[in-house]
């Protein structure tokens, strides 16, 4: 049992010496195991354990006598413990979501709570071959791709750890009664009013009676090999990725000449990555929004939309399709004074302007570029300032024989409706003089009776702090 485990944590590479582990110790068989074995390999790993055990307020006694346990057996051990008690089934209700899924959320907040104020770097949990497949069954059921019947992962983010996923239930059961241990029993593990249960309880012991004795192998041989697929696909989605999506000011922007050419079990696999870049999560996403999104690069109109979960979108503009967050003009409409020769911030664009002044020689040598532009400070009328688009603006573009409309100009530079919104506009009290990162005005240019420059700059804050 110890050598599978060690095999385990050594394939994984999940624990360094010197790690800080905290382990979730509910009180039952497996997580019993995991606490003891861990414990074990303590001083030849030189680890630093500690245990950590949520009460979900549900079971009364029962509840209490399990913490209690844990808190015993953790001083047994000479392992720090930190018991925590939360009323899971309000949680539950508050948040509009299951009891389990309500445990899971609470159980995982109070481990990252004391990896943090422990400085310690992995989290171990008890999930068993057994769970593994039952997760892949109860996936198969609900209808999953091959990310979800690869089920349990090893290792989750370089910090989340399952090293009893090699070692099923029996040998968990066995290894307790020969090291003396004597874990807690959950009833409700045995009541089949949750599908895992009825699954664990009913589906398998079915299957192994009638098809497949060795059905629990077979599935977790199943997962593993989905796993080795799925990470193979997941370098070849990376690449492609980075191909054809950029973030810009937290909206994902895809290039829609590729993503329709490539396969579509890896452009799913893009959008997927793009929809979790800009919105922070796939929660709520389900297959219908993501062929929605591929539908939609297909018609390839501009401006066609299509309202995502979350209050979030996906545009056709031009040649890219962007995910971003759903945007009101009222929500980014902005104006700021801008005192020639100061600098302002523009909390709505993310950006700084800068100005400063110089006196001008026709021998000196400029260099501009989309932000960063020069302008007669003479012909600048009145005070200056930093506002979005309003109904009815004109513009004279730099190099034009004449003004237009700058929704006009927005079309042609193929600018969508809702990035134009956020879009600064350098002006005096009369026109306007730089739509920033396009064009300045004509009216302002610099020319042989140029004595003072004005140099404008503009610096967003995601690109200063690369």
């Amino acid at each position: 049992m110890l050598k599978k485990f060690l095999s385990t944590i050594d394939k994984y590479e999940m624990i360094q010496k010197g790690d800080g582990v905290v382990v979730g110790v509910s009180g039952g068989p497996d997580s019993v195991c995991l606490l003891h074995l861990l414990w074990r390999i303590r001083d030849t790993h030189q680890l630093k354990i500690y245990g950590v055990h949520l009460n979900h307020q549900l079971r009364e006694k029962d509840a209490e006598e399990d913490a209690s346990y844990v808190h015993q057996l953790c001083d047994q051990l000479d392992i720090p413990v930190f018991i925590f008690s939360e009323d899971i089934a309000c949680y539950s209700e508050e948040k509009g979501i299951s009891f389990e899924e309500a445990g899971r959320e609470r159980r995982y907040a109070r481990f990252y709570q004391v990896m943090e104020e422990q400085d310690a770097h992995k989290i171990a949990v008890a999930q068993n071959m057994d769970d593994q497949a039952e997760t892949v069954l109860m996936r198969f059921m609900r209808g999953a791709g091959i990310e979800g019947l690869t089920a349990i992962p090893y290792v989750r983010e370089q910090q989340v750890i399952r090293p009893l996923l090699d070692i099923c239930r029996q040998e968990i059961e066995e290894y307790c009664q020969m090291s003396g241990l004597t874990p807690r029993l959950d009833h409700t593990n045995f009541e089949t009013i949750y599908t895992r249960n009825r699954i664990r309880l009913e589906l398998i012991p079915y299957i192994q009676k009638h098809f497949n004795p060795k059905i629990k192998d077979t599935l977790w041989r199943t997962a593993n090999l989905l796993r080795e697929d799925s990470e193979f696909i997941d370098l070849e989605v990376q690449r492609t990725y980075e191909e054809i999506v950029q973030l810009d000011r937290g909206a994902a922007v895809i290039h829609l000449d590729k993503i329709i050419k490539i396969h579509p079990s890896i452009g799913k696999r893009v959008v997927r990555r793009a929809i979790r870049e800009a919105s922070g999560s796939l929660m709520d996403f389900e297959q219908i929004h993501i062929e929605s999104i591929l539908s939609l690069a297909k018609v390839r109109r501009v401006g066609t939309r299509i309202d995502l979960p979350k209050e979030m979108m996906a545009e056709i503009s031009y040649d890219v399709l962007i995910i971003k967050k759903r945007i009101t003009i009222n929500e980014v409409s902005f104006f700021y004074v801008l005192p020639i020769g100061e600098d302002v911030y523009l909390k709505e664009s993310g950006g700084t302007i800068q100005s400063r002044i110089i006196e001008w020689n026709p021998t000196m040598q400029i260099q501009t570029h989309s932000c960063k532009k020069y302008f007669d400070l003479d012909k600048v009328q009145g005070g200056m300032n930093v506002r979005n688009r309003r109904q009815g603006d004109i513009f004279w573009p730099h190099g034009m024989k004449g003004r237009k409309k700058l929704k006009d100009y927005f079309i042609d530079e193929k600018i969508s409706r809702e990035n134009r919104d956020q879009i600064p506009l350098v002006c005096d009290e009369n026109e306007i003089m730089w739509v920033v990162g396009y064009r300045t005005s004509e009216k302002y240019k610099l020319d042989e009776h140029t004595k003072r420059v004005l140099i404008l700059e503009y610096e967003r804050d995601d690109i200063k702090n690369r």
